[in-house]
């Protein structure tokens, strides 16, 4: 009997440090193998916030692409014990559950040529959702345009050709509406690094330059889309989080003793997570 290759994934996968790590995990160890069928096991998975599905199919999309991976399941079992991955669009075996939670925001790819496409998830999806904050139209205009910018600036900073991966999720009782985006380019640091002639040359220094009033690794004016973000979490008490090259950064380390952290085994691109409270 051929003996299969399989994946376990256990505990609890959520939008912080050690959830990321997990998914990064798997990325590094699925990387290993070309041209095989790899079996994810649920059975052990406590917890898997519905967002982080746009980290998850942007890794499941590239070891298919680059290795030639393809993935099974005990789709049954998903459907039982994670139906919110068919609500949200992620898993597509059969028929579409219906969201009546009215809780996910659907998971989609856009190619990063397809700003239109971008801009009518943003204003659809995300802001027009229950779970959001009730928005004076000032404040939603501000989160559309930094939005745009972050969307604009993945084929500048992050020279991706690859589709950018968006997905949210509302936890009702919490309060707190999260929406993760997710491009799979070379991360922040060359640009800058390049940029501010090698001034800046870590992962974490060019998270802290992209979060500066106006700066940018454009030649026309910019910068304002993770400052203003970042100005916005802060003022709301949400919070925005940071993923790119080693570094894990997020406004609410800011106030901790511990700055940012590190992964061992980086994923690619760019992750940002964006908690609405």
């Amino acid at each position: 009997m051929e003996s299969k290759i399989v994946y376990e994934l256990s505990g609890n996968i959520s939008t912080n440090f050690a959830g990321t790590k997990k998914l990064f995990e798997f990325y590094k160890s699925a990387s290993d193998y070309y041209n095989e069928t790899i079996y994810l096991d649920f059975y052990h998975l406590n917890w898997f916030d519905a967002n982080l599905s746009a980290l998850f199919g942007s890794i499941l999309t590239k070891l298919n692409k680059e290795n030639n991976l393809v993935f099974s399941t005990d789709i049954n079992y998903l459907r039982e014990h994670f139906d919110v991955l068919f609500r949200n669009g992620f898993f597509k075996n059969g028929t579409k559950i219906a969201d009546e939670q009215q809780s996910t925001i659907n998971y989609k790819s856009i190619s990063p040529n397809d700003k239109t496409g971008f801009i009518d998830y943003i204003e659809n999806d995300l802001l027009n959702h229950r779970g959001m904050p009730n928005f004076s139209e000032k404040e939603k205009d501000e989160i559309l345009e930094s939005l745009i910018e972050v969307f604009c600036n993945i084929q500048i900073h992050s020279k991706s050709t690859e589709d950018f991966y968006v997905c949210g999720q509302y936890y009702p009782e919490k309060k707190i509406l999260t929406f993760s985006m997710v491009d799979i380019g070379i991360g922040f640091l060359p640009a800058i690094k390049e940029r501010t002639e090698n001034v800046i040359n870590n992962d974490y220094d060019a998270i802290k330059w992209a979060l500066k009033k106006r700066n940018t690794t454009k030649s026309s004016p910019g910068g304002l889309g993770l400052y203003d973000l970042n100005s916005y979490f802060n003022r709301t008490k949400g919070n925005l989080q940071i993923i790119t090259g080693d570094t894990f950064w997020s406004t609410e380390l800011e106030n901790a003793v511990i700055k940012k952290f590190t992964f061992q085994t980086p994923y690619v691109g760019s992750i940002l997570n964006l908690f609405f409270n």
